[in-house]
C-alpha cells in the first residue's frame, strides 16, 4: 500500500480507532500465548528437553532448577500481562504507524542527532564531574561506602548511555 493511501486511511479512522485495534490485537496475542504456549512451557519434561543442552540443568530431577525455571516462565507471562507493557506497546505501535505513514522523518533525525552528537558527547565530556556529583548524592544510601557509591554511579551512567543508544536505534 502506498504512503498516501495509508496516511489517508489513518486520518479517516483516527488515532483512537488505531489504539483500540492495537489494544485488541495485543490482548488476543497475550491470550493466545497464555493458552497455547504457557501449557507447553509448564509441561513435564519440556524444560529438560529444551533447556538442558544450553543451560546444563542438573542430570537428576532438580527442585531448585525447576523452581527457578518455573519462576522465570511465570514472570514472563506477568510481564506480558502488565498494564505498563501493554500501554507502551500500544503507544509505540500507534506512534510508529502514524510516523511511518507521514514520511516525516525529520523529528526522528533531530532526536537521533541530539542524542548521538550532543547528549552522549556532553555525558562523555563531563563524566568525571557527573560521577563526583552523583557519588556525593548517593553516598548516604550507600552506607558511607565511597567505593559502593562510585560503582553505583558508574553503573547508572552506563545504563543511561545504553538507554539513549537503544532509543536512537529504535528510531
Amino acid at each position: 500500500m502506498d504512503r498516501i493511501t495509508m496516511e489517508h486511511l489513518l486520518a479517516e479512522h483516527g488515532r483512537e480507532w488505531c489504539e483500540r485495534l492495537a489494544e485488541r490485537i495485543y490482548e488476543m496475542s497475550v491470550d493466545t500465548f497464555s493458552q497455547t504456549v504457557m501449557p507447553s512451557l509448564h509441561a513435564a519434561g519440556w524444560q529438560r528437553r529444551h533447556l538442558d543442552w544450553e543451560f546444563k540443568l542438573r542430570e537428576l530431577d532438580s527442585e531448585p532448577d525447576r523452581t527457578l525455571v518455573d519462576g522465570i516462565i511465570n514472570a514472563t507471562e506477568s510481564f506480558l500481562r502488565s498494564s505498563e507493557v501493554h500501554r507502551l506497546f500500544i503507544q509505540e505501535l500507534v506512534q510508529g504507524t502514524f510516523d511511518e505513514a507521514s514520511d516525516d522523518h525529520l523529528r526522528a533525525e533531530a532526536v537521533r542527532h541530539l542524542i548521538e552528537k550532543e547528549i552522549l558527547t556532553l555525558l562523555e565530556n563531563n563524566r568525571a564531574e557527573l560521577m563526583d556529583r552523583l557519588t556525593a548524592r548517593i553516598i548516604e544510601p550507600a552506607g558511607g561506602q565511597v567505593d559502593r557509591a562510585q560503582k553505583a554511579a558508574s553503573e547508572g551512567l552506563i545504563e543511561v548511555e545504553r538507554l539513549l543508544c537503544n532509543h536512537t536505534e529504535s528510531l
